[in-house]
């Protein structure tokens, strides 16, 4: 039995999919790309409020990797990606460019990243008036479960 759940754990860590949550200001749904060790793309569907929603996407790499700090626990890891997002706030449709900074944890005995996330989004909305979107502020706690 315990040969069988350290298997799947395993396979899952190899495999390309990811989805979670982000939880800050802005918070949403997670779904992860990873086309190998270094590179991944990021998707995010959030709430902001209970005044919009958005729709963003990240280009991300691995910055650094550091396996010998808790090696029976977990590789930490920085990344960071750019990318556009799109969305409606308040009565206007909001578009811009999106950035990413991470610094967490990927676990080794289950395939598991926690992350503190600065995702910064700057966006002129378009609708009956023109309005400035400033989403500096917008950083949190992502939980991402590799499948």
């Amino acid at each position: 039995m315990v040969l069988c759940v350290a298997s799947i754990g395993a396979f899952a860590q190899k495999t390309p999919h990811a989805a979670g949550v982000f939880l800050g200001y802005n918070s949403g749904l997670v779904y992860q790309y990873h086309f190998n060790n270094k590179n991944f793309v990021d998707a995010t569907l959030d709430c902001f409020g209970f005044k919009g929603v958005s729709g963003s996407a990240t280009y991300n790499w691995n910055i650094k990797e550091w396996s010998d700090w808790t090696p029976n626990f977990g590789t930490w890891k920085l990344w960071g990606g750019v990318g556009a997002g799109v969305g409606l706030f308040e009565k206007a449709f909001i578009l811009g460019p999106v950035g990413q900074l991470g610094f967490g944890f990927t676990l080794n005995s289950v395939p598991l990243t926690i992350g503190l996330n600065y995702r910064p989004m700057v966006t002129l909305g378009f609708g009956e008036d023109l309005l400035h979107f400033n989403g500096f502020y917008n950083g949190g706690l992502s939980v991402v479960y590799r499948f």
